[in-house]
């Protein structure tokens, strides 16, 4: 009952004000509240979604194979050490698209630049899933 107490005191107090500074106050409780809410639900919710893409998101389901390479097509360009998007087009069943940099550290130092649409090879995947990729010079379509 202390809500309702509170409520009944927070009405009688904007009660002196004239009508439209009353709908701004509660309009501003309103506001705080969702506030709140939203705070409460991100501080007991935000640990179990932390856990749970921890738990469940290792992308282990589309790793390549110690022997295996794989042919790709970029999506987004590369430049350098930044990341690129490939997507695997060998299989010629389902395409996946992961994000990509370079293989090699001469490719990083270099800035070398891959444009979007340009073959290359997924020569490995790293510790967070990257394809690591070189230049395709040999693609048969």
């Amino acid at each position: 009952m202390v809500i309702g107490e509170w409520v009944t005191g927070f009405q009688e107090y904007l009660q002196q004000f004239p009508f439209y500074i009353l709908i701004v106050g509660w309009l501003i409780v309103l506001f705080v509240l969702i506030v709140v809410v939203f705070l409460l639900f991100s501080l007991l919710l935000g640990p179990f979604m932390w856990l749970f893409n921890r738990l469940t998101d290792k992308n282990r389901s589309n790793v390549l194979g110690h022997d295996d390479f794989l042919i790709g097509e970029l999506t987004e360009k590369i430049v350098g050490n930044a990341l690129g998007e490939v997507m695997e087009i060998g299989s010629k069943t389902a395409r996946s698209v992961y994000p990509a940099k370079f293989y090699k550290e001469e490719d990083i130092r270099e800035k070398r630049e891959l444009p979007i649409g340009t073959k290359v090879i997924i020569v490995d995947f790293d510790k967070k899933g990257i394809a690591l990729v070189v230049e395709n010079h040999n693609f048969i379509e």
